[in-house]
């Protein structure tokens, strides 16, 4: 008892800590609840004689439990328990109702093949309750956000650098959408400004101090070119004081409002290390990416024979395409495996068409690209080119979800100063992916900075839930072929 007693405000020292992810699992809950009540008031209806069924009660009892376990598998796969914590209630309504249709047309699909645990009168009555019993509980989940937010769970006090434009439209942002979780104390300058502004100015040199006694756990640095702007002494501040370094960039408006993204897209310089966390997310990440990648393997088989045959009837050998990748400059490097989709020389036809390049950056995109076959504009459309992956996430130099690996010579094409390099060397610690937010959120029409901050978002925010969404998302993108060339 009296250990319970002393251990108790660690309990809620950890619960702020990690209330975003505590807020995942009472998302969850409230939709389980919102579900039960719902299927409660449906029996309740029958019990009184207002409706009647065809179905025994337990039939129904079964149907309700299919759509409960149907709703909150793709409920996560569309990301709205991740999102509930940073969402508006209306984009939370908006991924409920997706998700109430989806669920709803998968169970009638497997009542269909079953023994009829639904019938039409039911499926109408749940069709009338359920959306209104989940909106309702999004509605109680946002209010217990906010009344937690007030008591500081999930709230990060923050320091923005600069009195600019940028740094007041950052702090605005902060301000307007609460559900951000972003609390600013105050703005840190090179040196006092004699106009007042909304919050207390602190230079650099005040900075340890400001962070101790705000508790500060986060400093934003809006930058439109990606750098510290004169404030690399708040890097060994940050490193000193465990304090998370953010670089808020102009693009970051724009990625908002791309599926995914529900925070501030920034670039993390430096952050406090949680190593026992990071190595259970590596183990867990692995042991998913070996499992899946041998399924998908099996799985696809003849047609890897099938593309195989196709492209040596149609160019011969290699089969194959190989290139040296990596996911930062200087970083490590690996044989990256494709089918070969292009012809032989591709790559010394490539300086040719240099002028012609329809991307920027490191990155170079044709729509019609004449290095490419038919058989390769066929297996480009399906993604089929990209299948040989599945062995480099086998040998382990990739994973199925994480940033793109680029060609090296993209790196140096890229025209970057070397601060832009060191600011996004976070990239590199994980593993490059088969697929990732730049696949899903337009491929070939994402610019090269756009790619990379939809990448360190990636960095910053991957769990394996995470990596379920993004692979959910693939499934279309790939079969429509959007964004591919």
């Amino acid at each position: 008892m009296v250990t319970f007693v002393t251990n108790y405000p660690n309990f809620y020292s950890m619960l702020k800590r990690n209330w975003k992810i505590a807020f995942v699992v009472i998302s969850q809950l409230t939709d389980l609840i919102a579900i039960w009540l719902g299927g409660f008031i449906i029996f309740s209806l029958k019990w009184s004689e207002t409706i009647q069924y065809i179905t025994p009660d337990q039939n129904l009892l079964i149907g309700i439990t299919v759509f409960t376990i149907t709703y909150l598998v793709i409920a996560s796969l569309l990301g709205l328990y991740r999102g509930s914590f940073h969402l508006s209630l209306r984009l939370q309504n908006l991924i409920t109702a997706r998700t109430f249709v989806v669920s709803v047309l998968i169970t009638l699909a497997m009542n269909s093949f079953a023994h009829a645990f639904i019938n039409e009168k039911s499926a109408i009555t749940i069709a009338l309750i359920f959306p209104i019993m989940l909106f309702l509980g999004r509605y109680v989940l946002k209010q217990i956000n906010l009344y937690f937010q007030r008591l500081g769970y999930g709230v990060h006090n923050s320091l923005i650098v600069g009195v600019d434009k940028e740094a007041e439209k950052l702090f605005y942002r902060f301000s307007t959408f609460p559900e951000l979780g972003y609390k600013t104390k105050g703005f840190i300058v090179k040196e006092k400004g004699i106009d007042p502004t909304v919050l207390p100015q602190y230079t650099q040199l005040e900075t340890d101090r400001v962070i101790v006694s705000n508790n500060i756990d986060r400093i934003f640095i809006p930058s439109t070119e990606f750098s510290l702007n004169g404030y690399s002494y708040l890097k060994s501040v940050s490193h000193k004081t465990k304090v998370k370094l953010k670089i808020i960039s102009p693009h970051a408006e724009d990625l908002l409002k791309i599926s995914r993204i529900y925070d501030i897209a920034g670039i993390t310089i430096s952050t406090p290390v949680r190593s026992r966390v990071k190595i259970f997310k590596c183990f867990l990440k692995r042991t998913f990416d070996i499992i899946t990648s041998s399924i998908i393997i099996l799985l696809l088989a003849p047609v890897f024979i099938i593309t195989i045959v196709a492209i040596y009837i149609e160019s011969g050998r290699p089969l194959f395409f190989l290139q040296r990748r990596g996911a930062i400059k200087s970083g490590h490097e690996f044989n990256f495996i494709k089918f070969r989709s292009m012809v032989t020389d591709a790559e010394q036809i490539k300086q040719e068409l240099m002028d012609k390049n329809e991307s920027d950056g490191a990155l170079f995109k044709m729509k019609n690209d004449p290095r490419v076959t038919r058989i390769g504009k066929i297996i480009r459309k399906l993604s089929i080119d990209e299948l040989p992956q599945l062995f480099n996430v086998l040998k382990g130099d990739m994973s199925l979800v994480g940033p793109r690996p680029l060609p090296l010579t993209d790196f140096e094409n890229a025209n970057e100063s070397e601060e832009f390099w060191d600011a996004i060397k976070e990239r590199g610690s994980v593993k490059p992916g088969m697929t990732g937010l730049w696949q899903i959120s337009g491929r070939s029409e994402i610019k090269f900075r756009d790619m990379i901050l939809l990448d360190l978002y990636y960095v910053e925010n991957q769990t394996l839930l995470f990596d379920l969404e993004i692979l959910f998302e693939t499934i279309p993108v790939v079969f429509f072929g959007r964004g591919a060339y």
